[in-house]
């Protein structure tokens, strides 16, 4: 594509004045040069939109070459050069859009280029971006299909860009002057949605003054996008089976058939295949939406492109004037890497959007995120299990846990009474006034571990593993010699020593103690013990502050 530039950073002198060669007669604008260093400052005098590296270079590392190129110019694309069949696997593990082999083939390298604008000219415009492999997979059968005419079904989560890609499909055509038409299905009526594509005559119903065109006139010769096709009737299902076999409707109210010349395509984010096993979706008019199916991943599929996509929402993202885009600590980038994004790309630019403007600050880190970063799904809110830990300690943590959850759900709870009620805490009936934290913690100050006893579980359903303590067992208990020869109940110098924990004698220390082991068993790694205490890593953050855990700060 011209004006393209290129940079070639190879050693061997033939090879690269061979390649440069042929992308000058292509039309880009090359710089060579035989020196990683040479090529770094090139690059940061006036980034070029694509790298050649060769992995034979004789004055630096390659990889190490690589790696800086993708942090400090991400929207670079990088290619290989190599001798082999294929680039070895580390490095095909590396941010790098594709490779060739040498000698170089002059039509191989100018399709494999046109590619790359191709790729480069589709995230420009489109805004969508990746270099995750199911992501360009995605894109290349897009820029494949789209000059076809056939009808393309997409499918993938809310959040996912299937609009942005429908459009890149009507882009790409031979339609592209023709006009594109969206529609969501599942936002329109059940009785409106037949008379808004197909349209209707004057009389046909009570407020049809006029006769109106539907989608499928002011469509015509150009591309209908018809989203969330799972939620059409099944009424209006055939009628659109009709428009797809015969290229003609008939308008609500009307007798004569219409003839139209749409590209349809249709996007869902359900399994429609489940659907015609209901009896929702018809199976005929399925197969003919399915002609091609281009499935876009979800952003939890696509974890590596996480990092570049939060970059160029920085970049583009609303903020004062002139002022540079914060940037995102390691732990925090860590912390949306981990993250199940089930609102997907349309999430992530709302989240960063957001951080930008509200942040105020310079550094964003994994502290200044949202508590919901942290919430691990419904479905895994279970507590860790620590593996390879003596049986006490692990009692002992999982009892910190559940008393440190309790106080915690104590002290909200005014909060949440009085934000119900509309009046403030001092207003509550004194019934209700909860102690100062000081008396609080008097009340659950720990029980001496010599007097405990152990007592039968009330109900077989107790579930295994459960045991219950209370230092009076109550009338009438005699443990059997069997219960005695199994430690339930033991003299008091035989009780194991407590590990220094006897002097815990309030919440607060019960705490801080929890907290620093959490952080000592994983290496100081704040995102790791929150997560392992089942608290927010903001939360940790200003616990570490209140408690004086400076190392861990």
């Amino acid at each position: 594509m011209e004006g393209r530039s290129i940079l070639i950073v190879d050693g061997e002198t033939d090879s690269r004045r061979h390649a440069a060669s042929i992308l000058r007669n292509g039309g880009y604008d090359v710089l060579e040069t035989d020196a990683a260093a040479e090529a770094l400052r090139a690059a940061r005098t006036d980034p070029p939109d694509i790298v050649l590296v060769d992995l034979a270079l004789s004055d630096a590392d390659p990889e190490q070459l690589i790696r800086t190129l993708s942090a400090k110019h991400p929207d670079t694309d990088i290619m290989l050069t190599t001798r082999q069949h294929e680039p070895p696997r580390q490095f095909r593990q590396l941010d790098v859009s594709d490779y060739i082999e040498k000698p170089v083939d002059a039509e191989e390298l100018l399709t494999k280029m046109r590619m790359l604008d191709l790729r480069r000219e589709f995230h420009q415009r489109f805004q969508l971006l990746g270099r995750n492999e199911r992501f360009i997979a995605a894109m290349d059968s897009v820029l494949q299909v789209a000059p076809t005419g056939i009808q393309v079904l997409l499918t993938g989560e809310s959040g996912t860009g299937k609009e942005g890609f429908a459009r890149a499909i009507h882009h790409y055509s031979d339609r592209r002057d023709g006009p594109f038409i969206p529609i969501n299905c599942g936002a329109i009526a059940e009785g409106v949605l037949e008379s808004e594509l197909f349209g209707h005559e004057k009389g046909a119903f009570t407020d049809a003054k006029v006769q109106r065109k539907g989608y499928f006139e002011q469509a015509h010769g150009g591309t209908l996008l018809l989203d969330e096709i799972g939620d059409m009737p099944r009424s209006t299902q055939v009628k659109l089976l009709r428009v797809l076999e015969q290229q003609e409707f008939i308008r609500v109210g009307g007798s004569s058939p219409v003839k139209t010349d749409v590209r349809l395509i249709a996007s869902t984010n359900r399994d429609l295949s489940g659907d015609i096993h209901d009896g929702t979706f018809r199976q005929d008019l399925y197969y003919r939406l399915n002609a091609v199916h281009i499935h876009l991943p979800a952003l939890r599929e696509r974890r590596d492109d996480i990092p570049r996509l939060i970059g160029h929402f920085m970049r583009h993202a609303p903020g004062k004037p002139g002022a540079p885009p914060p940037v995102f600590t390691e732990e925090a980038l860590a912390a949306l890497s981990d993250y199940v994004w089930p609102g997907n790309i349309r999430e992530l630019r709302h989240l960063v959007e957001s951080l930008v403007v509200t942040s105020g600050k310079a550094r964003i880190d994994a502290g200044d995120l949202p508590d919901r970063i942290y919430t691990p799904p419904m479905a895994n809110r279970a507590l860790p299990v620590p593996q390879n830990r003596d049986p006490q300690d692990m009692d002992r943590e999982m009892f910190y846990k559940i008393l440190w959850q309790i106080l915690t759900a104590i002290h909200e709870l005014p909060a949440k009474i009085t934000s119900a009620l509309g009046r403030g805490p001092e207003q509550l009936p004194e019934r209700f006034q909860l102690p100062p934290p000081a008396e609080a913690e008097r009340g659950l100050e720990k029980p001496p571990l010599e007097t405990a006893q152990y007592v039968e579980p009330a109900h077989d359903d107790a579930g295994p593993g459960f045991e219950s303590y209370h230092d009076d067992a109550g009338p009438g208990y005699e443990p059997s010699h069997d219960d005695a020869d199994q430690g339930f109940e033991r003299p008091a110098e035989e009780v194991p020593a407590d590990d220094g924990l006897d002097g815990l004698r309030s919440m607060e220390d019960w705490e801080r103690e929890a907290i620093r082991r959490a952080l000592e068993r994983n290496d100081g790694h704040r995102g790791r013990a929150a997560r392992e205490l089942g608290i927010s890593e903001r939360s940790i953050y200003r616990k570490i502050r209140d408690y004086g855990l400076d190392e861990y700060a």
